[in-house]
């Protein structure tokens, strides 16, 4: 008898894309306190229907945060590849990428710098994403388009502080992180009258390790 996976049935698989963009929707208005039920209204399915493609309401954001951090590993790949022709717009357009990301992705917000709560899929996208952001920054800094003294854990820093900006103002300001965006762009850029504090040496052993994979 065979054991092979029978591919779902079109109507089967459109109900499978449906609760997957549903939850996605909702993970990112809402972030990760969700419900199935609340998922399957929005994909306008019953929540039996969920329970037949997906064993759990941890295993479909699973398979959502997967994919957005495939996109997002993407694109980052994407904005390496850029860096190398057109240093300091890439190295711009990265940097608002991964705020406007945090800022209208509530779910991605929590997970991107919680790389250890996802699947291993997910840690592998995220370090493919980290290898080719370590590229970007290091094609804008040898162009001249950045600081010579910038430091790749200055994204981390960043991203933490957008994180944290966000929780705090994003219904009475929706748009600060624009214009703390820009205000960092600003500062990334033109080089200081006084030295910085040198990064922590765990960030610099998280760069080490990042260059191989994980």
């Amino acid at each position: 008898m065979s054991t092979e996976k029978r591919p779902l049935r079109a109507d089967a698989e459109r109900n499978r894309q449906a609760i997957i963009c549903a939850a996605g929707s909702v993970l990112a208005q809402e972030g990760r306190d969700v419900t199935l039920e609340h998922i399957a209204d929005v994909a306008g399915v019953g929540v039996g229907t969920i329970y037949r493609r997906f064993s759990s309401l941890d295993e479909l954001l699973g398979v959502v945060l997967e994919e957005k951090m495939r996109r997002y590993a993407e694109r980052t790949e994407q904005f390496a590849g850029q860096a190398e022709s057109e240093p300091w717009e890439a190295f711009r357009e990265y940097v608002m990428f991964i705020l406007e990301l945090q800022a209208t992705d509530a779910a991605f917000n929590d997970v991107l710098l919680s790389a250890r709560r996802g699947s291993e899929l997910f840690r592998d996208e995220l370090s493919r994403a980290f290898r080719a952001s370590v590229r970007l920054v290091e094609h804008a800094r040898s162009a001249g388009a950045i600081r010579a003294d910038f430091h790749h854990s200055d994204l981390l820093m960043l991203q933490h502080a957008a994180r944290g900006l966000l929780r705090g103002t994003q219904k009475a300001a929706p748009l600060a992180w624009k214009r703390f965006g820009e205000y960092m762009l600003q500062a990334f850029r033109e080089p200081g009258d006084e030295p910085l504090t040198a990064p922590s040496k765990i960030w610099a052993r998280t760069l080490a390790a990042g260059r191989g994979g994980r």
